[in-house]
Parts: structure tokens; C-alpha cells; sequence
């Protein structure tokens, strides 16, 4: 009979993300401080990265990181857990907590594995993230700057928020 790490690791290797997410569920506590948990909270962490499931992958991704922080797959496991972040970024007219949290655990990526083969991508996306909270201030500052042409109790607000937009994201024109 086939054990169910060996089942959950074809079904892996084979793409069926579903079926190995849910074996590699229900096996993973037996491994928790074993040798082979190792392997096994990664590929956890990786289903549920496949299946979109970007809420799940990136808490088993963080969990990962501070479980075996000595693993080779430290830096991929930090990698793939901040582009989880990325991806759950809404767009810009949204709450942008996720796009911060995102930022912050990119730049955490970035600051702590400068020569691993996912820097070029990670500041691609942090700058990405950037550029939306850019354009959501800005849209901020001319909203107020359109309420202030009928009402000037907004004028205040909107020159506010233009100073601020130009202190947080400021950018030398030519």
C-alpha cells in the first residue's frame, strides 16, 4: 500500500495540486519536527501557491521561513511567500493594507537575499506596488483638489494632499 507523502508527492509531481494540497494537509502535523517535515511543509505551502490560494500560501510560506530558517529553500520559500502578498495587492482605487504588507515582505526579501535569483523579479514588483500607491495618492489630491472648486472648506485638504503626495513619491523631472 502507498503511504500518503509518497501519494501527495505524485500527485505533486504530476500538477493535481488539489488532490496533493489535501494530502499533504493531513500528513503534515506527523511531520512537524521530523527530518522529512521539511520537504513537506514546502510543498504545503507551494499547493496551496498553485491553487491561487494566496492567503493560505503565503501565511504556510512565512510559517515555513521561521520553521527551518537553515533549509536551501529559505530564500525561494521567502520569495514565493512575498509574491503571494503581491498577488492578493487589490487595485489602486482599493485599501491598500495588502499592497503595504506586500511591500513590507518584499523589501524584507530583497534586504536580506541580494543574490538570489528572484532580485531582479522582487523589485519589479515592489516598484510595481509603488507605483500604485503613487497613483492612488494622486488620484486622492485631485479629488480633493475637485471638491475644493465647489466647496473651499476642501481646498485645505487638497493642497494637503498634494504636498504629501510630492514628499512621499517624489520624482526629479527633467
Amino acid at each position: 500500500m502507498l503511504s500518503l507523502k509518497y501519494l501527495a508527492q505524485k500527485f505533486y509531481e504530476e500538477g493535481d495540486m488539489k488532490r496533493a494540497n489535501r494530502l499533504f494537509e493531513q500528513i503534515a502535523p506527523k511531520y512537524v519536527g521530523k527530518p522529512q517535515g521539511e520537504r513537506v511543509m514546502f510543498f504545503l505551502a507551494d499547493t496551496y501557491f498553485q491553487r491561487k490560494d494566496y492567503n493560505m500560501a503565503g501565511y504556510q510560506f512565512e510559517r515555513f521561513v521561521k520553521s527551518y530558517s537553515k533549509s536551501d529553500k529559505v530564500a525561494e520559500a521567502s520569495f514565493l511567500g512575498a509574491k503571494s502578498y503581491f498577488k492578493l495587492s487589490p487595485v489602486y482605487s482599493l485599501d491598500q493594507t495588502d499592497t503595504d504588507k506586500a511591500l513590507g515582505k518584499l523589501q524584507l526579501f530583497i534586504n536580506s537575499y541580494p543574490d538570489s535569483e528572484y532580485f531582479s523579479e522582487a523589485n519589479a514588483m515592489a516598484k510595481e506596488l509603488t507605483t500604485k500607491k503613487e497613483h492612488k495618492a494622486y488620484e486622492i489630491a485631485k479629488q480633493f483638489n475637485k471638491l475644493g472648486q465647489f466647496d473651499f472648506t476642501f481646498l485645505t485638504p487638497a493642497v494637503a494632499a498634494f504636498d504629501n503626495f510630492i514628499s512621499d513619491f517624489w520624482v526629479c523631472l527633467p
